[in-house]
């Protein structure tokens, strides 16, 4: 099992870039490159999302040291990305367990990206739309006349 400093390290010198070269495109110091790759500091939930996107990995691969495979959760980013920015943190784990708890269904099969990405999407969807519901009915400060 890999730390999350390890991987982050491992990427970035199979892309073939310096630590000052990653911090450059991440907006922070080369020390702090240092800090995460020794496992002294980790980067803020914002600042992870665009570590995975600048190294090609998903905040999965680099947060969970079971997962070892590099393209693992690259797939589905971009919808737990999505419910981030609109729910924050717990919208993105809520997202990433709807998505890992349901992997099963494409267990044994060639199912085509455009396919799976359809699938992600009505994940999204549904979980969106049931906060919204969930927000409406629920909202303490709603009065009902």
């Amino acid at each position: 099992m890999k730390t999350m400093g390890q991987k982050i390290k491992e990427r970035r010198s199979a892309l073939g870039m310096t630590q000052a070269q990653l911090a450059d495109l991440l907006g922070v110091t080369p020390r702090n490159i240092s800090r995460y790759e020794t496992d002294m500091t980790v980067p803020p939930r914002k600042g992870l999302q665009t570590v995975a996107k600048v190294l090609g990995v998903s905040t999965e691969y680099l947060s969970n040291p079971e997962i070892e495979d590099v393209n693992y959760g690259k797939a589905e980013e971009p919808y737990i990305e999505a419910v981030a920015s609109e729910y924050g943190a717990q919208g993105a784990r809520d997202m990433q367990t709807l998505l890992r708890d349901n992997v099963a269904l494409f267990a044994g099969g060639d199912i085509p990206q455009e396919d799976k990405d359809k699938f992600f999407e009505a994940v999204r969807a549904a979980y969106v739309a049931t906060k919204r519901d969930a927000s409406e009915r629920f909202n303490p400060h709603k009065l009902e006349s």
